[in-house]
């Protein structure tokens, strides 16, 4: 502390002022003490410089494997019970859109699935159900029922795809449920407007989306969350 002290002093008395010219005088007059002061620089530094290279390193990490989840999702055949792990993204150039001459009920007692539907074929009309099919090697992806209920004129679509299957074409809808609402304990994330009101929730390994194309009302919407779910 002396040192500096006299240092300090000694600088102020010659009328050094500029960074430079002090640092010059501090090498002429205490050479040993600048040699230690600037190896310690030099190793701190480096310290700073290993600090943020391994921030900006953890950063660059970031922003490759966030893009590579969300846009590269595993494309492997989910489990069975369509657990979250095994996600599957499909664009839409990799399914099409095949109209059935079968119902969502038949599909399912005919393949042994497990999946919920709406049994509304006593009194519902103008049914008509679509597939998703894989291009590849004709998996159905997904299933879509729509019908007509003459006693509440109502026109219901019930779409069905795996937990762990996104296809391209509910991306919008999937964005657009952004509120949530809780039924028969599962978490329903809905939205309306003056075209319709639309759900989805997921249940037992599947994912369900149910649009009401008239008669909007989020109040019904739910009840038909609560009567499909009952069927389980």
């Amino acid at each position: 502390m002396r040192e500096e002290q006299k240092l300090n002093k000694a600088i102020k008395q010659d009328g050094i002022d500029t960074q430079s010219d002090i640092l010059d005088e501090l090498k002429r007059r205490y050479p040993q003490y600048v040699a230690q002061s600037e190896k310690k620089q030099i190793t701190a530094k480096k310290r700073k410089f290993a600090f943020f290279s391994a921030i900006a390193a953890a950063v660059v990490c970031v922003a490759v494997i966030v893009p590579c989840v969300v846009l590269l999702p595993n494309r492997d055949n989910g489990a069975g019970n369509g657990g979250k792990e095994d996600v599957r993204y499909c664009t839409q150039a990799e399914y099409e859109k095949r109209y059935a001459d079968y119902t969502i009920g038949e599909y399912r007692t005919s393949n042994n699935r497990d999946f919920l539907y709406f049994d509304w074929y006593e009194f519902g009309e103008d049914f008509s159900t679509i597939c998703y099919i894989n291009k590849s090697d004709e998996e159905v992806l997904g299933l879509e029922e729509q019908a007509y209920l003459p006693q509440s004129s109502e026109v219901v679509q019930l779409s069905i795809t795996k937990a762990n299957v996104y296809l391209s074409i509910f991306d919008s809808t999937i964005e657009y449920c952004n509120m949530e609402r809780n039924v028969s304990n599962h978490l329903v994330k809905w939205s309306i407007n003056a075209k319709e009101a639309t759900c989805i929730f997921e249940d037992n390994g599947y994912r369900y989306f149910i649009q009401i194309a008239q008669g909007q009302d989020e109040n019904r919407l739910f009840e038909l969350v609560a009567e499909l779910l009952e069927k389980n």
